[in-house]
């Protein structure tokens, strides 16, 4: 589908949605490396999905131009821009949470990481289903059920989150490891978070024009 309906103007809702396949992308590929974790493969893995954060920045930075050159759209200038930022967050801090395998030189996974990484892949596809509903929000209420979804996805993270560090401080006798996963699985929450915030605030856009 083309982000443009006419001429002069631009399918916003059809740009977010592009946006937030990148965060899909990323979560897919975080996924795939831990299912066969190989620390050796982290550099290329890392390569990888920058490629794929660098990209989504490319186009935020495309979006936000459009909406500086244009005096038309279907919402607010910021509730797009800070929309469109919040997609982003997602891809950056689930890029991130593989920066961290890298950094802590980690060995060997935690079975937690792989359920963190199929919850991320799972949010990501929900939040693009959002947003496509998210185009006829004045007529449909199945936005709200993805943005439901999301939530009860966050709230699948903390408590997986409170089990992780829980079992990790329980079971690790080594520091080194202790500080690294505690590390790793706050950032699988924090990325969870996103997920979440983004819902909310298009929850609140969705309020703010019905």
């Amino acid at each position: 589908m083309s982000i443009f309906k006419s001429r002069n103007k631009v399918d916003y809702f059809g740009l977010l949605l592009n946006l937030s396949e990148y965060s899909i992308k990323a979560a897919n590929l975080l996924e795939e490396s831990l299912l066969d974790y190989d620390h050796e493969k982290l550099p290329e893995l890392l390569m990888e999905i920058h490629e794929i954060e660098h990209t989504a920045d490319l186009v935020l930075r495309d979006l936000n131009h459009k909406l500086a050159r244009r005096h038309s759209h279907p919402l607010k200038k910021e509730d797009i821009s800070n929309i469109s930022y919040l997609i982003d967050e997602v891809t950056d801090r689930t890029e991130d949470i593989l920066m961290r395998f890298d950094l802590f030189n980690v060995q060997k996974l935690r079975s937690e990481a792989l359920e963190f990484a199929k919850l991320i892949s799972r949010g990501s596809v929900t939040m693009a289903s959002m947003l496509e509903k998210f185009r006829n929000f004045k007529t449909s209420l199945l936005v709200r059920e993805s943005i439901v979804e999301i939530n009860d996805i966050e709230e699948e993270g903390d408590n997986l989150y409170a089990s992780s560090i829980r079992r990790l401080y329980r079971e690790s006798s080594d520091p080194i490891e202790t500080i690294a996963w505690t590390e790793i699985f706050y950032r699988f929450e924090r990325c969870c978070d996103s997920l979440e915030e983004l819902a909310q605030y298009v929850e609140i856009v969705i309020i703010k024009n019905t």
